[in-house]
């Protein structure tokens, strides 16, 4: 039986396109790809939440559903799901949005935490 899910209705935060030049001889592109706008999603909205630089603390529970193939649409929602006074858990989910459907690719629960100049813990803005 196939998983049915849904997308949310926030906004992305990162929305790119499969390359091409990162696909498998099979034709899905490479999780290290997918795992790096991970990455980068997870820091634009740490940013944003917590007022200034956050650092990834720990990916967990991060579960592929789906390939991802070259030339689809890619994106990625990431909600806050706790926040502690200088740690935050964001719930990130990517999405592949070709023409006529939409595939949940991964799901993950990232552990950031917020620091300052000097790369220290700090209290979230």
């Amino acid at each position: 039986m196939t998983e049915v899910a849904q997308r949310p209705n926030s906004a992305p935060v990162l929305v790119t396109v499969a390359p091409y030049d990162q696909a498998t001889p099979r034709g899905a592109v490479l999780g290290g790809w997918i795992l790096t706008q991970l990455d980068y999603a997870a820091g634009l909205a740490g940013r944003k939440i917590s007022g200034g630089d956050a650092l990834i603390v720990a990916i967990k529970e991060l579960s592929f559903h789906a390939a991802l193939h070259p030339g689809e649409e890619f994106t990625i929602h990431a909600e806050l799901s706790r926040r502690g006074s200088s740690s935050f858990n964001l719930s990130v989910s990517a999405w592949a949005e070709p023409d006529a459907e939409c595939r949940r690719i991964l799901t993950a629960d990232v552990l950031l935490v917020a620091v300052d100049e000097d790369g220290k813990p700090r209290k979230l803005l």
